[in-house]
């Protein structure tokens, strides 16, 4: 890069507030061996410590697409951008009288880097948290709200969580304990339904390879927002669950949800029972690494045993997929389970190169 092309990219960028103290160094250098280029940057500083008012996103992008067409023919002195009370203070027949053409590129750098730079660090970035399969994880949110995570899940929140609203999104299961902040709800943004908290203790499970979201209430009280054209909103109490099919959020228009009677499957409220001669809960043992498992078909077993072991399962005894099981285990391994659901019904199975093939 040529020295003038360096010039003029340090003044730019200590213009737009981006310049190192490096920089500054260079920069300082450079304008003592061109007196003129200076005295042009000391009138553009002026200028901006001048300037009042902050320019909205739609004035930003106004005022960066005219000053570079503006450069784009030529930096003529008659190209000169108008500025309004927005940005800069309007000087016109000041600025014509000692502005030149170079100023005119300078300042369309300027404020192409500031309000490029403006605008990315007013964009909200999202954190994103994975779990593999065979894995969990434990999150303390900005806010101190506490997340276990589990196996084959994803959660994301906004880099300005807890200024801006406390909202996170959702795929798989997560159990919640909450911060209470009565002013500031907390939600959760799934596929099927959002969920609204104040303070309180939950589990939500909605993963995309299920037929049902979820959400089982501890403690506290949450309001669940089916998303089904209608927007039903339904109020928990503790130690409630509420099963919401997740086609609904795919099929259910609004027009149809005018029959009640349509909804019934798809949406259904239920109590949470304690396991029998426990005083744990089945919806959440999972965080207490426990793998309960009540009335479910071999076909849902085989999902969630994929993400709790981390390994795959194909099953061809066709016959075996819809019969039901119910168990309770902790800390066995996967050819311990299976071993466990073999005395329910009977099968063969074979563990291969990470694979479980089931005959």
């Amino acid at each position: 890069m040529e020295q003038h092309e360096r010039l003029w990219e340090l003044m730019a960028k200590r213009t737009a507030g981006a310049l190192s103290p490096a920089e500054e160094v260079e920069l300082e250098v450079l304008l003592e061996a061109s007196p003129e280029v200076a005295r042009q940057q000391a009138l553009l500083d002026k200028i901006f410590l001048q300037s009042t008012g902050k320019p909205t996103p739609e004035r930003k992008e106004m005022l960066l697409d005219r000053i570079m067409g503006d450069i784009a023919a030529g930096g003529s002195q008659e190209a000169l951008p108008e500025v309004t009370e927005d940005s800069l203070p309007v000087r016109r027949g000041r600025w014509r009288g000692m502005a030149a053409a170079s100023l005119v590129l300078l300042l369309g750098a300027a404020m192409a880097l500031y309000l490029r730079s403006s605008t990315a660090t007013n964009a909200v970035v999202w954190s994103t948290v994975q779990t593999r399969p065979g894995s969990k994880t434990r999150i303390t949110l900005p806010d101190g709200t506490l997340v276990m995570l589990n196996a084959g899940s994803t959660l994301s929140y906004p880099s300005n969580f807890a200024r801006s609203g406390r909202v996170v999104k959702l795929t798989g299961e997560g159990y919640f304990d909450v911060t209470r902040m009565p002013n500031d709800p907390f939600v959760i943004h799934t596929h099927t339904v959002d969920i609204k908290v104040l303070g309180t203790t939950f589990n939500v499970r909605a993963y995309a390879d299920e037929s049902h979201t979820e959400t089982a209430l501890i403690s506290g009280a949450v309001e669940v927002t089916v998303k089904d054209g209608g927007k039903q909103h339904i109020t928990l109490s503790p130690k409630q669950k509420l099963l919401v099919a997740n086609a609904i959020a795919d099929t259910v228009k609004p027009a149809t949800v005018a029959r009640p009677d349509d909804l019934k499957s798809l949406i259904v409220l239920e109590s949470i029972e304690k396991e029998r001669g426990g005083a744990e809960i089945a919806e959440t043992a999972w965080v207490e690494n426990r793998f309960v498992y009540r009335n479910e078909t071999f076909l849902q077993l085989i999902k969630r045993m994929e993400r709790w072991y981390g390994i795959t399962i194909e099953c061809h005894n066709q016959s075996l997929l819809q019969t039901s099981f119910t168990g309770n285990v902790q800390g066995e391994s996967l050819d311990q389970l299976l071993g466990m659901l073999k005395q329910t019904k009977q099968f063969e199975y074979n563990i291969t190169a990470g694979k479980v093939f089931i005959h």
